[in-house]
């Protein structure tokens, strides 16, 4: 897909496009879908298609007839087996109107009605496990033979370029098999369609080759986790609003905002038990609430890699993972961060130190230790409508005590950092 392109069907069977995917997140950030065949896709484009929305968490059982209708300018071609299939992103309806509680509808609002562009640029890392046990020797940057995969992911480049998915680097991460691709910076919209579809495409693709892919967020105990860090920076009439002979002022209240309201959108970044055994102290994760310049120790970070200027200007938000509801993880960081020019929240002074060091452990502010701990932060912060927040918590809160059952069940403690069968059985193919 290419910015601004819609969806010609008569291209698209031209071209020997067989099956049309369309697709959505339900709130746990599982994809769901149906395939029709190509000569059906005229049909639902203009009609929808209806689906069961009480078995995706989106509505009760008494009243759970929904309608999905594609959007035709978010697709992707793609191959598969010599096979083209095409795969639309799709809107949610109820009763005639969109479904006000879907994530992708939310992020929709939001993108609206902020009075400036967010461009937004994720750092998705991801482990790939060879099906036959071959081992993956890769540190840091790590080239061939030491990446066993440096050669196939050049094929997989490839691949994505052939589909328009554009990348700006690739390389070998901390953990040995951990990867991570560098997407270019787009609208929050445009760039959740695109992780959404860019985690499936490369399941796809490693599987093919005998091998399997996970963006669980700790996957491995002793080996460094998997996040997200998210890239931010507000444009607008073409000029960076982070940017000001330095670091803004709207930038320093952005920052503020994500500061003050961290705990309380961990439910929305950080969305799975999973996700607070990566939020320890070590591997590069943050754990405690405070900012700095080039520090990976701090939850956010502004890189400066080269001088400050009005092009590269912008945040890292380095909490959030990809296991959850991309559109959500990107309503609740635009939503505090916005939060934070608004009431022009002062994040004080950067830190200046390794936020790991024991003398910071109790008198620095720390990110929620489990996800019960995140859903009770949640409750009461004016973030998020009502309706979906109650809705969204209900639902972690049912994971949550499912989890715990697991636990007592086998003589654990629910504060055990130990990866639990009960997570990879869950988390280890979202």
């Amino acid at each position: 897909m290419t910015d601004n392109e819609q969806l010609n069907i008569k291209e698209l069977k031209n071209a020997g496009v067989k099956f049309a995917e369309i697709g959505f997140l339900d709130f746990h950030g599982d994809l769901r879908s149906r395939t029709f065949p190509i000569d059906k896709l005229e049909e639902v484009l203009e009609e929808g298609y209806g689906f069961d929305g009480y078995s995706v968490g989106y509505l009760s059982i008494e009243d759970s007839d929904l309608l999905a209708v594609p959007d035709p300018s978010a697709f992707y071609i793609y191959e598969v087996n010599g096979i083209k299939i095409v795969f639309l992103h799709c809107d949610l309806y109820k009763d005639g109107k969109p479904l006000e509680i879907y994530p992708r509808y939310i992020l929709k609002r939001i993108e609206k009605e902020a009075p400036y562009k967010a461009l937004i640029g994720p750092e998705v890392e991801f482990y790939v496990i060879d099906k036959n046990g071959g081992k993956n020797n890769g540190f840091y940057m790590a080239s061939h033979p030491e990446d066993s995969l440096e050669l196939l992911k050049r094929e997989l480049l490839l691949e994505m370029s052939k589909i328009g998915i554009e990348v700006e680097v690739m390389h070998h991460e901390v953990g040995p098999g951990q990867h991570e691709i560098t997407l270019p910076a787009r609208s929050p919209v445009e760039m959740a369609d695109l992780i959404v579809f860019y985690k499936k495409f490369l399941k796809t693709f490693f599987g093919l080759r005998g091998y399997k892919v996970t963006f669980m967020p700790k996957p491995f105990e002793g080996l460094a986790g998997n996040g997200m860090h998210v890239h931010v920076s507000l444009w607008k009439d073409g000029k960076n609003l982070f940017y000001d002979d330095g670091l803004s002022e709207q930038a320093l209240y952005f920052i503020g905002g994500l500061l003050k309201y961290a705990q309380s959108i961990s439910v929305y970044t950080n969305p799975t038990v999973n996700s607070y055994k990566r939020l320890v102290p070590g591997f590069e994760a943050p754990v405690h609430l405070v900012w700095d310049w080039g520090n990976r120790s701090v939850l956010i970070r502004i890189p400066v890699y080269k001088k400050l200027n009005s092009r590269n200007a912008r945040i890292e938000y380095r909490a959030p993972d990809s296991s959850g509801n991309i559109y959500l993880t990107f309503a609740a960081i635009l939503e505090a961060g916005f939060k934070g020019i608004n009431e022009k929240i002062n994040p004080g002074g950067n830190f200046n130190d390794n936020a790991y060091k024991p003398e910071h452990a109790h008198r620095l502010n720390t990110m929620p230790k489990s996800l019960y701990e995140a859903i009770e932060m949640a409750k009461n912060a004016n973030l998020m409508e009502d309706r979906v927040k109650e809705k969204f918590l209900k639902l972690k809160l049912k994971e949550w005590k499912e989890y715990e059952k697991y636990i007592n069940g086998n003589g654990l403690d629910t504060s055990t950092l130990k990866v639990t069968e009960w997570e990879l059985a869950k988390y280890f193919y979202r």
